[in-house]
């Protein structure tokens, strides 16, 4: 399939695909192409019936400082129809590192576009609004995922511009206190009129706003009550995890992914390994992947709690919170049984688990899951049919399918929409494609079809875990692969070899194949990726982490316009983001 698929894109642009790369161990497909032709090659994967690739999975960027054509740019692309994913470079020169735009192709471009403009300095021409994302608009030390820039960052300790100087008079402010082209970006533009006599009116909401789940500031312009325009202000928790990872050897990158979304932190730790375990070629023994998919579907319940919790409360509903809460304690109790922690756990190793399942843990989860499904219908009874619950989530933020995955939503967001895509289904991982359970979809693509996608999750994740629990064989919970993974702990106390072999493992790391791969896991969120450049030393290259909170973002200002403030609320909700995650 991919082949056939290589060999019609080569036949259709003999001269813009300069070369195709099959790899064959990894399923991947990745096309070279000229940059000059990036759009026109873009257009017709996104429109040819017979390729159809309409949903944008990410854009990044890498650096090479030593070739001729220093930057490349990176897309990762999917088709929904063929189940199909392919990879597109493009090359461009140091002094002039500028592509054209794919926002006309795929809307969630346009937030991708501004992070690799942000972090590497590429500019996208024909872009609708290019400036940083996750940087402040005045930063003026660089782009810091360029290899020549420092980790620790260039000489702003010394500058605050902002502290007020005690020998100075008070200065007198009149007027605005920001200036026509900082107001800019987040105006409409001019042909969006107002019904009535318009007085300009940006609000401010957040960063500090406790319904922003996190530091989130969004710039609204209003006609009366409603929303004009929503522009999202991003970056107040970005600490540079992608820079940090590429001074730190692959085993030391786990603990850092449990603080991207740390609400659901074993699902970071799964996509991670995943990945890296993609790139070195390990097979996972039976009995870890029955274990990880159980815990995986844990951590979902845990996730689709958190959020059913929390979204009740930002709408009004108190009592939810308590009731959902006190199911989320007793999987937390059992993760803390399980390896110590409840809210960043690094579990998860490359080639299996770091502990085994006892049998007091089966049988305690067996216990929850009895009772379980039960308190599920319970927190439906309290507000399915409410009616300030129907009236703040039922055709509000409605987005149709199409769109959704124009804009690369993943995850309920998207199912919500209609579109069965579930990665466990697609591309099975774990064992999913072991144990009976279905995909739940919406019809509205409003926020109340999200909320009912996610209970009804809850539903099937329980019943995955019963499968897997009865199904669960004995074995190893870790890969024999004394190459990339240390000995047992007994064995390192006892044994020589085994203490040497610990010994350069932790202190050197290991040393995978000089390769890149892309893999996607299905997080409670979205699609949460993993992309590697590896260059055979044991740190990554380049590791690129596509988040769904970030994307789902990208989203806002077209599903917020023309609803109330107060449906501004809702919204943030629907997406259940959490900026650790999105600014990352």
């Amino acid at each position: 399939m991919l082949q056939d698929l290589a060999e019609r894109l080569q036949k259709q642009f003999p001269d813009a695909i300069l070369s195709v790369d099959l790899d064959e161990s990894r399923g991947e497909l990745s096309a070279r192409v000229r940059a000059s032709a990036i759009l026109q090659v873009a257009r017709y994967l996104h429109d040819a019936p017979d390729m159809a690739f309409d949903h944008i999975t990410d854009i990044c960027s890498a650096d090479y400082p030593s070739d001729q054509d220093r930057f490349e740019v990176i897309y990762q692309l999917l088709s929904l129809p063929q189940g199909l994913r392919i990879r597109l470079k493009a090359r461009l020169p140091e002094d002039n590192p500028s592509i054209a735009s794919v926002t006309g192709v795929w809307r969630g471009a346009e937030f991708l576009e501004r992070e690799v403009y942000d972090m590497m300095g590429i500019t996208f021409t024909g872009h609708p609004d290019l400036r940083r994302i996750l940087m402040p608009e005045d930063y003026t030390e660089g782009y810091p995922l360029r290899k020549d820039f420092p980790a620790e960052g260039r000489g702003w300790r010394s500058q605050f511009d902002f502290i007020p100087r005690l020998d100075e008079a008070p200065e007198e402010t009149t007027g605005s206190e920001f200036t026509e082209a900082e107001k800019k970006p987040f105006r409409a533009s001019p042909g969006t009129t107002g019904t009535r006599r318009r007085e300009e009116l940006l609000l401010n909401m957040g960063p500090q706003h406790p319904s922003t789940h996190g530091v989130l500031r969004v710039v609204l312009e209003l006609d009366g009550e409603r929303i004009v325009k929503a522009t999202p202000d991003l970056g107040y928790l970005h600490r540079g995890v992608e820079k940090l990872a590429e001074g730190l050897a692959y085993m030391q990158v786990i603990p850092h992914t449990d603080r991207l979304d740390y609400v659901c932190a074993m699902a970071n730790n799964y996509a991670y390994v995943r990945a890296v375990e993609k790139l070195l070629g390990i097979t996972v023994p039976e009995r870890a992947e029955y274990i990880r998919t159980i815990v995986a579907e844990m951590q979902r319940i845990i996730g689709h709690l958190f959020w059913l919790g929390t979204q009740a409360l930002d709408i009004g509903a108190m009592t939810v919170f308590f009731w959902t809460f006190r199911e989320r304690e007793i999987l937390l109790d059992m993760f803390e049984k399980l390896c110590g922690a409840r809210l960043t756990l690094n579990y998860y190793r490359i080639g299996g688990v770091d502990s085994d399942f006892t049998p007091d843990l089966v049988l305690r989860l067996k216990t929850f899951l009895e009772t379980f499904p039960q308190k599920v219908s319970e927190y439906d009874s309290l507000i399915a049919s409410n009616r300030i619950w129907l009236g703040r989530t039922k055709n509000v933020a409605v987005i149709s399918g199409e769109d959704a995955i124009n804009f690369g939503l993943t995850g309920p967001t998207l199912r919500g929409s209609g579109v069965a895509y579930d990665i466990r289904k697609m591309e099975p991982y774990g064992v999913y494609d072991k144990v009976d359970w279905e995909v739940p979809i919406g019809k509205n693509g409003d926020t109340y079809d999200r909320y009912w996608v996610r209970m009804e999750e809850m539903r099937q994740s329980a019943r995955i875990i019963a499968q897997c629990l009865d199904l669960l064989p004995s074995g190893p919970i870790i890969a024999d692969e004394p190459q990339y993974i240390p000995p047992p702990k007994q064995l390192v106390m006892r044994d020589m070899e085994s203490l040497i072999h610990h010994f350069i493992i932790f202190t050197q790391g290991f040393k995978p194949p000089k390769a890149e791969t892309y893999c996607g896991t299905e997080a409670p969120k979205g699609e949460l990726g993993f992309f590697i450049i590896s260059d055979g030393s044991p740190r990554p290259y380049r590791l690129k982490i596509r988040s769904p909170s970030f994307i789902h973002m990208g989203a806002f200002d077209h599903m917020a316009r023309g609803y109330l403030i107060s449906d501004i609320i809702t919204i943030f909700g629907t997406y259940d983001i959490v900026m650790g995650e999105c600014d990352r």
